[in-house]
């Protein structure tokens, strides 16, 4: 099993995956606007399935810093 670190280094590493990917699509979005006068734009769905996917990384991380604090606290 990974220890609370080891697992914050991965969440890390894919919060930045999840990152630059939203990036891109949110870029593609804008250019899709841009060009387009109206409708939805097409990958939609997928950004705001990586915009959930972002929060949820965040927030594990954040409760596993959370933890690691404590227990940090806790032994000074």
């Amino acid at each position: 099993m990974d220890t609370a670190d080891e697992e914050m280094t991965r969440i890390s590493a894919e919060i930045r995956t999840v990152v630059t990917r939203r990036d891109r699509l949110k870029a593609a979005m804008e250019a899709w606007y841009e060009n387009r006068a109206s409708g939805r734009f097409p990958q939609m769905a997928e950004l705001l399935s990586l915009d959930e996917r972002l929060s949820n990384l965040d927030n594990r991380f954040k409760h596993l810093w959370d933890q690691q604090q404590a227990q940090q606290q806790s032994q000074q």
